[in-house]
C-alpha cells in the first residue's frame, strides 16, 4: 500500500510539474539574455530500430529484443547543465556533440520541450538513438596483395552504462595476436575516463594504463591526465612494396599531463597545458634483420603548450561520411608546444623541440567547404629534425545526392628517424597501391573523388553509395634509400566502388569495396585489382 501511495504521488507530482508548461517547437524562441531557467530535464533514449517503420521486420526486432538501452543515468553524466541552471542555448549544441562523440550513440537531439511562464523556466528533453553496440567482429580486408582479419568480441556499451569491452584476435601481414580492451568514459566521477587494454602479439606484449580528464567542454577550467604504455612489435622497411628489411622496436612511454584554462571570461578558449613525458624506444635483430638497425633513443622530456581555440561550430552531412550528422568547428584552433628534451630525466641529450599546429574549416559557398591543418615539429639535436606537414580538402557539393572531392596533402622532413618514416600506398595515401608501398622524407598526394549518395539501405543495415577516383602522388627518398632501393617517379592509381556504411553499428564503419588499377610499370601491379577495406572515412 505505501508503495502504490508512493507511486501516485510521483504521478501527481510530474502532472503538477508539467501543468503551466507549454510546448515549444523550437530552442530559438529564447535567448540568452531572457533570464530563463532550466526546471526540470527529462531523458528519451530510443532503442536501434524504429519497429513502426512498415520496413522493419523481425531481424529488426531482435536487434532491439537482445540489446539494452542506454540508461538514462549515463546520459546524464553527458550533460552539460543542472535543474536550476541559467539556461544557455550554447550549452545545449554542446551537449548534442558530446553525446554524438559517444560511439554507441548514432544521434542525439537536446532540444527545449516545454515553456513554463510562471516562473520563466523550460524542461529540457534529451533524445538519443542507440547504436548496435554488441558485435561479435569478423572483419577481413585485402588490398595490394596483403590481407588482414580480425575475430572477436566488441561491445562498445556494456549493459547500457557506455563502458566498452573488446576481446579480439587480429591477424595481418606484419603480425597476429590476442588482446583485450575494456574503457569507461566516465570513472571517478563524471568525465574522468580510463582505459585498461593488453594484446599478447606474435612479436611482442603490449599494455595501456591511462586515466584522464580531459577538457571534455569548451568552459572546463582544467584538464588532468596519466598513461603508461608499452608496445613491442616488428618493423618493416619497403622497397615497391616488398618487405627487405626487418627489426624489433621496444617503446616505453608514460606521462602527466595538466591543463588549465586561461581567461574564463574570454569568448575564445585560451588553455595552458604542462606535461612531464617518458619515452624510450629500444631495437633488436631479429631473425628477418639484413641492414642493421636504427639507433637507440630516449625522448624524456618536459613540455608547456599553449591553445587557442575559437569555436564556431556547424551541423554537415556528405563530408567525411554520409546519412549520419558530422560536427565541424569553423573558428581557428591553434597549438604551439615548447619543451627540451632532459638528461635528467633520461633523454640521451638535452634539446630543445616544438611544435606548431593550426586547423581552420571554412564555408566558402552555401555548398561548397574547405578544411585545411597544417602541423611543423622542429627537435634541436646535434642533426635538427623537422617535419612540415598539411592537408586541404575542398568539398563542392553538386546536389543532396552528389559530392566531388578534392584533396592535396604536403609532407616534407629532414633527418626523421628511420623507423618512422614518410609512407606512400594504402587507404590514406594512394588506394590503388599497396600499403608502405615507398617510403622517405618528402611526400605529395592529390586526389580527385567523385561521390553518389542514394537512399538505398540494404535491410536499415547497410546505406549505399558509390565513389570513383583518381590519385596521384610522389615520394623523394633520402640519399641512403637511393643507394639501397629503388627510386619511383609520379605514381598513379585509379578506381571505384561501392560504400556500404553501416549506419546502426557503433563503429560506424564505412566498407569500401573498389575495383583498382595502379598506373606503373610494376610487373606486380599490372591488373585490376578486387580492394575490400574497412575505414572511418568515406
Amino acid at each position: 500500500m505505501k508503495m502504490r501511495f508512493s507511486i501516485s504521488l510521483l504521478l501527481l507530482f510530474t502532472v503538477q510539474v508539467y501543468a503551466d508548461c507549454q510546448p515549444v517547437a523550437e530552442n530559438q524562441f529564447l535567448t540568452n539574455d531572457a533570464g530563463v531557467t532550466i526546471r526540470d530535464i527529462s531523458y528519451t533514449p530510443n532503442n536501434i530500430f524504429d519497429l513502426t517503420d512498415p520496413k522493419s521486420f523481425w531481424l529488426h526486432e531482435f536487434a532491439n529484443y537482445t540489446h539494452t538501452v542506454t540508461q538514462p543515468t549515463v546520459l546524464a553524466e553527458d550533460v552539460l547543465f543542472r535543474p536550476g541552471d541559467a539556461l544557455q542555448l550554447q550549452e545545449l549544441d554542446e551537449t548534442e556533440r558530446l553525446l554524438r562523440s559517444r560511439r554507441y550513440l548514432r544521434e542525439a537531439e537536446v532540444k527545449i520541450s516545454h515553456f513554463c511562464a510562471s516562473d520563466n523556466s523550460v524542461i529540457v528533453n534529451v533524445s538519443t538513438w542507440d547504436n548496435w553496440s554488441l558485435l561479435p567482429t569478423l572483419d577481413f580486408s585485402s588490398e595490394g596483395g596483403r590481407s588482414k582479419s580480425a575475430f572477436g568480441f566488441e561491445e562498445d556499451n556494456l549493459l547500457g552504462t557506455g563502458n566498452r569491452l573488446n576481446l579480439l584476435y587480429k591477424r595481418d601481414s606484419e603480425r597476429s595476436g590476442v588482446g583485450f580492451v575494456l574503457f569507461s568514459p566516465n570513472m571517478f566521477g563524471k568525465f574522468w575516463n580510463g582505459t585498461a587494454a593488453y594484446s599478447n602479439n606474435s612479436d611482442g606484449d603490449n599494455y595501456q594504463l591511462s586515466v584522464n580528464r580531459p577538457f571534455y567542454r569548451l568552459s572546463s577550467p582544467w584538464a588532468l591526465g596519466f598513461e603508461v604504455d608499452s608496445t613491442t612489435e616488428d618493423v618493416y622497411e619497403y622497397d615497391a612494396g616488398e618487405e627487405y628489411n626487418s627489426f624489433s622496436r621496444k617503446r616505453e612511454h608514460a606521462k602527466a599531463e595538466f591543463g588549465y584554462r586561461l581567461h574564463p571570461l574570454s569568448h575564445n578558449i585560451h588553455r595552458l597545458r604542462f606535461a612531464i613525458e617518458l619515452e624510450d624506444v629500444q631495437f633488436s635483430a631479429n631473425e628477418r634483420t639484413l641492414f642493421g638497425l636504427p639507433e637507440q633513443r630516449n625522448l624524456s622530456a618536459w613540455w608547456l603548450e599553449y591553445e587557442l581555440v575559437r569555436a564556431d561550430y556547424k551541423k554537415l552531412f556528405n563530408i567525411d561520411s554520409f546519412n549520419r550528422t558530422e560536427d565541424f568547428n569553423f573558428g581557428w584552433q591553434l597549438n604551439a608546444r615548447l619543451g627540451q628534451y632532459s638528461e635528467q630525466l633520461g633523454a640521451d641529450n638535452d634539446a630543445l623541440f616544438w611544435q606548431l599546429s593550426a586547423a581552420k574549416n571554412w564555408q566558402l559557398a552555401a555548398d561548397l567547404f574547405l578544411l585545411a591543418d597544417a602541423r611543423w615539429l622542429q627537435r634541436q639535436f646535434d642533426q635538427p629534425q623537422y617535419l612540415v606537414s598539411n592537408h586541404w580538402q575542398l568539398i563542392k557539393q553538386l546536389d543532396d545526392y552528389h559530392s566531388l572531392a578534392g584533396k592535396l596533402s604536403l609532407d616534407k622532413g629532414n633527418n626523421l628517424f628511420r623507423d618512422e618514416p614518410l609512407y606512400i600506398g594504402g587507404d590514406d595515401q594512394l588506394r590503388a597501391y599497396p600499403s608502405y608501398f615507398r617510403s622517405g622524407e618528402a611526400r605529395a598526394v592529390l586526389t580527385a573523388e567523385y561521390r553518389r549518395y542514394t537512399d538505398w539501405s540494404l535491410w536499415q543495415l547497410l546505406d549505399v553509395a558509390f565513389a570513383g577516383y583518381i590519385d596521384a602522388g610522389k615520394i623523394w627518398q633520402t640519399a641512403e634509400q637511393d643507394a639501397n632501393t629503388s627510386a619511383g617517379g609520379t605514381l598513379v592509381g585509379v578506381g571505384a566502388g561501392i560504400r556500404l556504411l553501416s549506419n546502426h553499428s557503433s563503429r560506424g564503419t564505412l566498407i569500401h569495396i573498389d575495383l583498382t588499377k595502379a598506373l606503373s610499370d610494376n610487373d606486380n601491379l599490372s591488373g585490376v585489382e578486387l580492394r575490400i577495406t574497412a575505414t572511418r572515412g568515406f
